[in-house]
């Protein structure tokens, strides 16, 4: 019921959606030409010893899906060796530009932490106004809620985006890893095991980081209150909520992909508008249930906890009718 009832409040609140890309593709397109201006003038040579490189690779696998031609072997040995020479002359030139390479990389860092901050905002704008759905029915506006509640939104967005970019970091590097441990008994089995662990590593940051959100901008806490009392939930919360995110990050992926090769990449900005917000209103819903709290669905519909219900029970009996 939490992701049914997450589904029906985000198709109440679907022009957050459109906000929501709009929003983004402004900042993307900033960010983006930022990161197109840095490899332009930073890495440019690293990207021209890069493409042969790359073009060798392509023509090795040209090579190898032609196997029943008569001359592939002669083919593959060729762009075999091509590529190797062309890999060595990779390697000579980062081994001799290692600071440009690494003062580059730090600049394309930081513009993918600001990116991630300032996309971040539409995220935490979003879950103040399907707050005030879901709480009192009250639909607020985009930019009026943001610039609101900016202050709360910059300190949560600071701490996600640096919190977001080293987590993920560090399970690339440890998915590499273990994909290399794996690859040493079997190859087969290193894309499915690659897959898993991206997911754990998503679903286990969205359901950690999931009530530290939604405390600091809907329940009011600070810093430190937000992380004692959201970083991990309790038990019997904790795995319903990880069961949740983890099948709407798989439907997430499955629809992305599906989107971008048959609507050659359209669908793919609505599908991930969209599980922004529903993604936010899941959160919301957990953080409802954790306090005991009721919420609107709809205006026909709202959801009272159990213990709210109880207590009213207990109210009505004592009433003389």
């Amino acid at each position: 019921m939490r992701v049914i009832n997450a589904l029906k409040i985000a198709i109440g609140n679907f022009g957050l959606v459109f906000k929501n890309i709009l929003y983004k593709i402004i900042m993307f397109t900033v960010f983006a030409t930022g990161v197109w201006l840095t490899l332009k003038i930073s890495l440019r040579p690293f990207l021209e010893k890069l493409s042969p490189v790359l073009k060798d690779v392509i023509e090795l696998l040209k090579g190898l899906v032609q196997g029943g031609a008569a001359n592939s072997s002669t083919v593959t040995e060729q762009a075999s060796s091509v590529l190797v020479a062309d890999f060595e002359a990779f390697l000579a030139y980062i081994n001799g530009n290692v600071n440009s390479i690494a003062l580059a990389g730090l600049i394309c860092v930081l513009i993918a932490y600001l990116y991630r901050f300032f996309a971040g905002i539409s995220d935490s704008t979003t879950m103040i106004l399907v707050n005030g759905h879901m709480s009192s029915l009250t639909h607020g506006k985009y930019l009026g809620a943001m610039f609101e509640n900016l202050r709360k939104i910059v300190v949560y967005q600071l701490i996600d985006a640096v919190l977001s970019i080293v987590y993920y970091a560090l399970v690339f590097v440890l998915e590499y890893l273990l994909l290399r441990y794996v690859a040493q008994y079997a190859a087969v089995p290193v894309v499915f095991f690659g897959v898993c662990a991206f997911f754990f590593a998503a679903t286990l940051y969205a359901t950690c980081m999931s009530q530290v959100m939604t405390n600091m901008l809907v329940g009011g806490m600070g810093l430190k209150e937000a992380f004692a009392k959201g970083l991990f939930p309790k038990k019997q919360y904790f795995w319903k909520m990880f069961a949740a995110y983890l099948s709407v990050i798989i439907i997430c992926v499955y629809l992305s992909i599906s989107t971008a090769v048959f609507t050659f990449g359209v669908g793919t900005v609505m599908v991930l508008s969209f599980f922004t917000v529903m993604k936010v209103c899941m959160k919301l819903v957990d953080y409802y249930i954790i306090n005991v709290k009721k919420y609107f669905i709809d205006y026909d519909n709202i959801v009272i906890p159990k213990e709210l219900r109880e207590n009213d029970e207990q109210l009505l009996n004592k009433v003389d009718i």
